[in-house]
C-alpha cells in the first residue's frame, strides 16, 4: 500500500489516512476547537509528505530484520517501550 501511495494512487493514500484517523482525533481533541479541523489537516498533509520522502527499499523485510539481531538479544529489546505505551 506504501508503494501506491508514494506514486500517488488516490486510494491508498485514503487507506493509509484511514488508518491514522483514530490517532489523529484523539490526539487532536486536547486543540482549540476553533483550530482542530485546520491542524488535522495539517498532519495529514505532512503524513502524506512522509510517505512521499520515506525510502521503502530501505526498509528491511521481516526476515531481514531478524537476522539482524544480534544473538541472544530479545525483539522486546528493540522497542522503545516508553514510545509504545504512549501510542
Amino acid at each position: 500500500m506504501a508503494h501506491k501511495a508514494r506514486e500517488n494512487d488516490p486510494e491508498a493514500l485514503c487507506a493509509i489516512l484511514h488508518l491514522f484517523e483514530p490517532k489523529i482525533k484523539k490526539s487532536s481533541r486536547f486543540i482549540p476547537f476553533r483550530d482542530r479541523d485546520d491542524v488535522e489537516q495539517e498532519v495529514k498533509t505532512e503524513i502524506v509528505r512522509a510517505l512521499r520522502r520515506f525510502d521503502i527499499s530501505a526498509t528491511p523485510g521481516f526476515w531481514e530484520f531478524i537476522e539482524s539481531l544480534k544473538p541472544g538479544e530479545c525483539l522486546s529489546d528493540t522497542v522503545d517501550n516508553d514510545h509504545v505505551n504512549k501510542l
